[in-house]
């Protein structure tokens, strides 16, 4: 029988019984040391990427925010020649 926001029971006991079960097999792998270290030593390593990639990108902004800064200036002598 479906509750009021369109999921049947069977379904919902089926999405609770996965997510209680990954959570446990989260916790049994958490639980030894080696493994919190090497999620660690992974997370630090993706932090370092994702840091890695922030700079990129804020380099390249700054650079094309110059650029376009330039090319505005340039713009506008063209129009006060113009004039």
């Amino acid at each position: 029988m479906a509750n009021k926001k369109g999921m049947n029971s069977v379904a919902a006991g089926l999405v609770g019984a996965a997510v209680g079960a990954a959570v446990g097999a989260g916790v049994v792998v958490l639980s030894e040391e080696k493994n919190r270290k090497k999620i660690g030593k992974k997370f630090n390593e993706f932090k370092e990427d994702g840091q890695k990639v922030y700079s990129d990108i804020k380099d390249k902004t700054e650079e094309l925010s110059s650029q376009g800064e330039e090319k505005v200036e340039e713009a506008k002598k063209v129009v006060k020649s113009k004039f």
